[in-house]
């Protein structure tokens, strides 16, 4: 929403005061994550994916590309080479998450996705958002779906407090340069945890 902002493709009067509460409820954890993410997928609502795919593309470009991380990258391969199965579990809109796990290489993703009917986004999202439990909830659905019974042998990265639902679930969890919350609780708990070169 902010790189939506600062290009000038919504209007900043419009979105910017109340993009600045939603971010500082998120942070609180007070958020409701629906109205957040509906909220950030207006401006597509009666519009169909031709009309991001440009702006897409340039933020790919301008902001998802200079922050892959080549150390995160290495952990990933490592895991194919080992003939793993991955999933990109993300919070992230559908718009989004599906170009990123693309250019990771991950064949499967989940995401919070963008309602879409006959091609035309409804300004809506599916429940539940990929946050939180709902993000576990997706996951055990994808599980199910792809003939996996249990977390047996699994290994979820995360660096978000946000995510506790599954790392609370999977045999391994790991915390990525955690916020600081999740930094607490793995110490505690005695996860590994991981500080990548940024």
């Amino acid at each position: 929403m902010d790189y939506l902002i600062k290009k000038e493709f919504v209007k900043k009067e419009e979105y910017f005061e109340q993009n600045a509460e939603f971010q500082k409820k998120f942070k609180q954890g007070i958020v409701n994550y629906k109205d957040y993410y509906e909220f950030t997928i207006q401006y597509l609502k009666n519009k169909s994916d031709d009309y991001i795919s440009g702006i897409r593309s340039e933020f790919m470009k301008e902001i998802i590309e200079p922050s892959i991380n080549i150390y995160a990258l290495r952990l990933i391969h490592k895991h194919y080479e080992d003939n793993e199965e991955l999933l990109l579990a993300s919070g992230t809109t559908s718009i989004i998450a599906g170009p990123i796990a693309k250019r990771l290489e991950f064949k499967n993703v989940v995401c919070t996705k963008c309602e879409q009917k006959n091609n035309i986004y409804t300004g809506r999202i599916e429940d539940p958002p990929s946050l939180g439990e709902g993000k576990l909830q997706n996951v055990q659905v994808w599980m199910r779906n792809n003939g996996f019974k249990d977390f047996k042998g699994t290994t979820f990265y995360s660096d978000s407090i946000l995510d506790m639902p599954l790392l609370e679930k999977v045999e391994k969890p790991v915390a990525v340069n955690p916020d600081d919350d999740l930094f607490k609780v793995s110490k505690k708990l005695g996860w590994e945890i991981i500080d990548l070169p940024i």
